[in-house]
C-alpha cells in the first residue's frame, strides 16, 4: 500500500467514523421512517433542506476554477484534467451530463418540480420563517470555503460533502418513499422523490471523482495532506450542527 493510498483510507475513515454519520442515520434515516411528517412539518423540512444546499452548485464551480489555476502552476497542460474531476459533479448540478442530446434540467429545477409535486409553492419554501440558523450557516460555509479557503482544504470539504450526500439522499428517498401514499404522492416515481433518486445514481460517481481529484492534486503538492484532513473535519463538524438542527426541530418529541 502506497503512502497516498493509506492517506486516502484515513480520509474516508475520518468521514465514516464521524458523529455526523450516526446522526444522519437517526434523523434522515430512523426519524423519517418512524411516521409521516405533518403538512407543516414537511413544508419546514423542505425549506430547511433547500436552504442548507443553496450554495452547493456554485461552490463546486468555484472550486473547480480555482483548482485549474492552482494546478497549472505545477502542470501547465495537465492541470485542467485534475480540476475536471471536481467539475464533473457540477455537470450534473447544471444538467450537462449528456449535452449531445441537449441540456437536461438542473438539480435546482428538479427540486422546484419536487416542491410543486409536494403541493407547495416556491414562496412557501423560500420565505419560510421557521428555517433554523444552521441551514444558512452550512450554505454560507460551503461558498466561503470554495471561494477563499486553501485549495487542499476546500477539496477536503468537497469530498466530505459528496461522501455524506450519497447516504443522505438515499435516506431521504427511502424515508419519504415509505409513506408516499400518506404524503399524497403518485408513487415512488413521483417527482417529489425523483429529485432524491437522481442523487442516489450520481453521488457515488461524485465521491469517486473527488478521491481522484485529491489524489492527483496531492501528487503535485504532497505536503498539503493535513489541509485535506482539516477540511474534511471542519465540514463534518458544521454538517453535524445542521443535522442536529433537523433532529431537534422534527424528531425530538
Amino acid at each position: 500500500m502506497t503512502e497516498l493510498t493509506s492517506f486516502l483510507n484515513q480520509a474516508k475513515a475520518l468521514i465514516h467514523q464521524h458523529e455526523a454519520i450516526r446522526i444522519l442515520e437517526t434523523t434522515f434515516g430512523d426519524g423519517l421512517k418512524r411516521a409521516p411528517l405533518t403538512r407543516e412539518q414537511l413544508k419546514t423540512f423542505l425549506a430547511c433542506h433547500i436552504a442548507g444546499v443553496r450554495d452547493v452548485p456554485t461552490s463546486i464551480l468555484t472550486l473547480a476554477v480555482r483548482l485549474s489555476h492552482e494546478c497549472m502552476k505545477h502542470d501547465y497542460f495537465g492541470g485542467h484534467a485534475i480540476a475536471a474531476r471536481t467539475l464533473f459533479a457540477a455537470t450534473h448540478e447544471y444538467g450537462l451530463q449528456n449535452t449531445e442530446t441537449g441540456i437536461a434540467k438542473t438539480h435546482f429545477e428538479l427540486y422546484r418540480d419536487a416542491i410543486h409535486s409536494w403541493g407547495f409553492t416556491e414562496l412557501e419554501i423560500l420565505k419560510n420563517k421557521n428555517i433554523f440558523p444552521a441551514c444558512y450557516e452550512l450554505s454560507a460555509y460551503n461558498e466561503k470555503t470554495a471561494q477563499s479557503g486553501p485549495v487542499a482544504f476546500a477539496l477536503g470539504c468537497h469530498f466530505a460533502l459528496e461522501e455524506t450526500a450519497d447516504r443522505e439522499f438515499f435516506l431521504l428517498w427511502e424515508g419519504f418513499g415509505r409513506y408516499w401514499q400518506a404524503y399524497g404522492l403518485k408513487g415512488m416515481d413521483d417527482p417529489a422523490l425523483g429529485f432524491y433518486h437522481i442523487h442516489i445514481i450520481q453521488e457515488p460517481l461524485h465521491g469517486d471523482q473527488s478521491v481522484e481529484a485529491i489524489t492527483r492534486y496531492l501528487n503535485l503538492v504532497p505536503n498539503e495532506k493535513h489541509l485535506v484532513l482539516e477540511g474534511i473535519q471542519q465540514y463534518l463538524d458544521i454538517y453535524t450542527k445542521w443535522l442536529k438542527g433537523f433532529r431537534e426541530t422534527f424528531f425530538l418529541s
